[in-house]
């Protein structure tokens, strides 16, 4: 078998970029190339290649998994405000991660790399370091092949293994690790329910922007910051200057954050996001997101700090779930409850309409300015009346809530 026949190599943009087939491949001819936008591609050493197919077996884009079962679906947040505040929406993700450390277990998740300029998976063991794993990072993480592989010995040596990516990492894992590693009663898979991946290379230019514009270097990033609530939360940017031991801060409500603007108005997403094969069929033992429009549902309870929406796809994850119930408040679920904030869910985004023109002007080098200067995404009309009677929503339900204590 030749390399010309390999599937993967004729893929394109259909490549999620999880990197499972790079990892698969028992002579390690298979690399992850970035290409213009910074999107990670596999590029085969065809003199290498021996034609067996393992890359081909893994790939999420290549074969769908059966649909994914929803056997129990919950709203839930944590009763710790410390930890709460430390997360994107309700802390579950945090809780499951402390029960595995807590048993000696191992935890995968997104990290920031390089000076916050990329977002790569990393392997923590120890609750100290569990920080770095926590929080949304919207920018497509790279999941190396010592991850694949540290995943796999950590289950072999009889640890607990969760790990928490998109649904396309999940889904490369566990072809990755196959039957009998993949359907291990010590792996715990959690995928969050994804909007698409940006561009890497977008991000890593708009730190490089970041940094010149305040004469300081990005140190963190907090993109769901909640000092301004969880309804409408803060991108922040915590910055260190070479001269000056003290960092300073800089937060900006979501809506006008240039690089979430362009994330939320779907112009910098991975091509394979808008035909994304792993919906709904990764094979996690849960699915997380948060719980958009609870406020609605629910108005006697406190969602100021986060609710999260769980949807528990397997026994497995029914049985991880409840070894958190002593720290959490929850209540039942409706998956239409969960839709109507979450259609991204079960279907893929849609692509801003000059979603090609901005990718085009993006590789041509245009620059952080002269997107900015070209594309605002200022929200339509109709977007600023619905966002506007939202706020006044909240404020009635606010009160009615507190009439109720």
């Amino acid at each position: 078998m030749s390399y010309d026949e390999m599937k993967i190599s004729k893929l394109g943009e259909a490549c999620c970029g999880c990197g499972a087939c790079a990892a698969k491949c028992p002579k390690s001819c298979i690399s992850m190339q970035e290409d213009k936008f910074g999107f990670l591609h596999p590029v085969i050493d065809a003199g290498a290649c021996l034609g067996c197919h393992a890359c081909d077996s893994v790939c999420p884009a290549l074969g769908g998994g059966k649909c994914d079962e929803a056997l129990g679906i919950r709203w839930a947040k944590g009763k710790s405000s410390e930890l709460l505040e430390a997360s994107s929406s309700g802390g579950i993700f945090g809780l499951l991660a402390e029960s595995v450390i807590a048993g000696g277990g191992v935890v995968c998740g997104a990290a920031w790399a390089d000076g916050c300029r990329h977002v790569e998976h990393v392997l923590v063991e120890d609750a100290v370091s569990l920080d770095r794993v926590m929080r949304s990072k919207y920018v497509q993480s790279r999941v190396g092949r010592e991850v694949y592989a540290g995943v796999r010995d950590a289950i072999r040596s009889g640890r607990r293994v969760l790990f928490a990516g998109t649904a396309c990492q999940v889904a490369g894992l566990k072809r990755y690790l196959g039957k009998t590693g993949g359907g291990s009663a010590l792996l715990l898979t959690v995928d969050v329910i994804c909007h698409g991946v940006p561009a890497p290379r977008l991000w890593s230019e708009w730190i490089d922007y970041k940094n010149v514009l305040r004469d300081s270097n990005v140190c963190d990033v907090n993109m769901r910051r909640k000092t301004t609530g969880w309804l409408s939360f803060s991108a922040m940017y915590e910055y260190i200057a070479e001269k000056d031991p003290f960092s300073s801060c800089e937060s900006t409500i979501f809506n006008q954050d240039w690089y979430m603007k362009a994330f939320l108005a779907n112009a910098s997403l991975r091509p394979s996001c808008f035909m994304c094969p792993a919906k709904r069929s990764c094979g996690s033992d849960i699915t997380l997101g948060d719980f958009w429009g609870f406020q609605g549902i629910h108005p006697e309870v406190d969602y100021s700090k986060g609710v999260s929406a769980v949807i528990c796809n397997t026994d497995k994850g029914i049985a991880a779930f409840q070894g958190i119930a002593n720290s959490i408040d929850c209540g039942d679920a409706t998956i239409e409850q969960v839709l109507a904030g979450n259609p991204s869910l079960v279907k893929s985004v849609a692509p801003y309409a000059k979603c090609d023109e901005f990718m085009a002007d993006f590789a041509s080098r245009m620059g952080i300015e002269g997107l900015m200067a070209k594309y605002d995404f200022k929200s339509s009309l109709k977007q600023r009346v619905r966002g506007k009677l939202g706020a006044i929503k909240r404020k009635v339900l606010k009160v009615a809530r507190e009439g109720i204590r």
